[in-house]
């Protein structure tokens, strides 16, 4: 039996898309990063911004980063890393998030505010990489 494709599911035979994901809570960055997966993203997972840094320095195809803005023990916070990214790889697209910072962020940043619903991200994904809703 098929389950039903979702409109947020990636389309079988295209490239898929790499999204790093950079959160400090472990349970929440491994829940993003199954559900990311699940709608056809392939994932790689940072718990600081220092770490991610370390991954986007490195010859990886990240097409975007979606990161929170509170990092502990990072040297950059979510807006940080942004700013980092914007400089130096500014290919890559960014999606911050926090449950504790309204959007936009203190310089116009478009934050995805948590609590979060799944078909809200996946459809803000889609608009930043510039994807059909439909995945097609």
């Amino acid at each position: 039996m098929n389950a039903a494709k979702s409109v947020y599911d990636e389309p079988s035979g295209k490239a898929k898309r790499t999204i790093l994901v950079v959160e400090d809570v472990v349970l929440v960055r491994l829940v993003v990063a199954e559900q990311l997966r699940q709608a056809g993203f392939d994932v790689i997972e940072a718990r600081t911004a220092d770490e991610a840094i370390r991954l986007l320095g490195a010859p990886l195809p990240i097409d975007l980063v979606f990161s929170d803005i509170h990092l502990p023990g990072s040297s950059l916070d979510g807006f940080g890393l942004a700013r980092w990214i914007t400089d130096k790889r500014p290919e890559t697209k960014v999606l911050l998030t926090s449950g504790q910072v309204p959007s936009p962020g203190p310089n116009g940043e478009d934050l995805l505010v948590k609590p979060y619903k799944y078909p809200e991200l996946i459809h803000r994904l889609h608009e930043l990489l510039s994807l059909p809703p439909d995945g097609t």
